[in-house]
């Protein structure tokens, strides 16, 4: 009696988590995202972070304990440019299937037939997750680099969850007035990845680029606080945008935004001289005179 009893609470137990994996997995997604690779299952993401956080924080830093730091100038030099087009892509892949600036604010929802337009859309959805899974790289060269300050929980939070968030989107949404994301991201990390490819190759520079890096970071800003407001559009009682997806999204980014402020600060301290106050551990306080 007692065996079976076990066996019969096994046994439900295990269909009680099958139902909840395919209402969650299947029946909530986008139907016409199951063709895509890399997208049906969470195991795939979930082996991919397992992949990237064994990478960068036992494997390579054992392997680089005793050698030199790589030089990946080429494949620094690639990489850059290979973002810039790709996010180049994106923006056109949007606007020539109809995304306008109005869906800053205004509340367009996912188109899920299977007209032009949409698929449009669910292609670049798509593409920003790929994307996304190879801005991974990028930690796992700071490694091969010895960069360890770069390494930052900054750098690694904004990663893993941007990796984490694209695939729910691009697996359960792929349109919609949350596209913004995607157009000021990608025209923000042209910005950023030209300015990247300019610092790979200095002595080909006729101008000092150090003056720059505080405006990339200052755009970086601009762009998450813009997102923000997009999502709060999103977020009004009038409009259908799932919530799911915007109660994962808006704590993130506010988070997100509050690391960045803090990085301006504590790196560009000439904002915090100027209102005479110190950034520390705690935040601004004011200086001692």
């Amino acid at each position: 009696m007692d065996s079976n009893g076990t066996e019969t609470v096994g046994e439900t137990l295990q269909q009680q988590f099958g139902h909840w994996y395919t209402f969650l997995v299947e029946d909530l997604s986008d139907k016409r995202a199951a063709h895509l690779p890399f997208l049906h299952s969470p195991l795939w993401p979930l082996s991919v972070l397992s992949l990237y956080f064994l990478l960068v924080f036992y494997w390579i830093p054992n392997y680089m304990r005793d050698r030199k730091p790589y030089d990946l100038r080429k494949l620094l030099l690639a990489y850059n440019v290979f973002q810039v087009v790709v996010c180049y892509f994106l923006i056109r892949q949007l606007v020539r299937h109809g995304w306008t600036f109005r869906y800053l604010y205004t509340c367009e929802l996912a188109d899920y037939s299977n007209s032009k337009n949409a698929i449009g859309f669910l292609h670049a959805a798509y593409l920003n997750y790929c994307v996304k899974t190879a801005e991974l790289v990028e930690t796992v060269l700071f490694a091969l680099r010895k960069k360890r300050s770069q390494i930052s929980f900054l750098h690694v939070y904004h990663h893993v969850f941007t990796y984490m968030l694209a695939w729910i989107f691009a697996k359960y949404v792929g349109g919609s007035m949350l596209t913004y994301t995607i157009i000021v991201n990608s025209l923000v990390h042209m910005c950023m990845y030209s300015y990247y490819l300019l610092a790979v190759i200095p002595s080909y520079v006729p101008f000092s680029l150090g003056r720059l890096k505080r405006y990339i970071t200052a755009l970086q800003i601009i762009q998450l606080v813009s997102i923000l407001v997009n999502i709060l559009f999103a977020m009004r009682s009038s409009c259908a945008i799932p919530r799911t997806h915007i109660l994962l999204y808006a704590p993130y980014m506010v988070v997100l935004i509050s690391m960045f402020i803090n990085f301006y600060l504590k790196t560009y301290s000439g904002i915090t001289s100027a209102l005479n106050v110190c950034y520390t551990g705690g935040g601004l306080q004011k200086k001692v005179q």
